[in-house]
């Protein structure tokens, strides 16, 4: 079993919430029956909202990653 250091603990603490209060925002999820390309304002909103998910899973990957190899 590997073992995170204390700021590596800490930073997957933020990176929890940050992905809790992602998941809680009115753009978490595309509606049913949405188009994108009609109203690039909410496509842009939506897009955003993707990227952030997206870019917060992969650091937590990577400092999972990073803690399971002992860097």
């Amino acid at each position: 079993m590997w073992k995170m250091t204390l700021k590596q603990r800490r930073r997957q603490g933020e990176l929890i919430a940050h992905l809790d209060e992602l998941k809680r925002g009115p753009y978490s999820q595309v509606p049913e029956g949405y188009s994108f390309g009609e109203n690039l304002e909410e496509d842009e909103k939506y897009d955003k909202a993707l990227e952030s998910f997206k870019s917060v899973v992969e650091e937590l990957h990577e400092l999972e990653m990073t803690a399971r190899d002992g860097d």
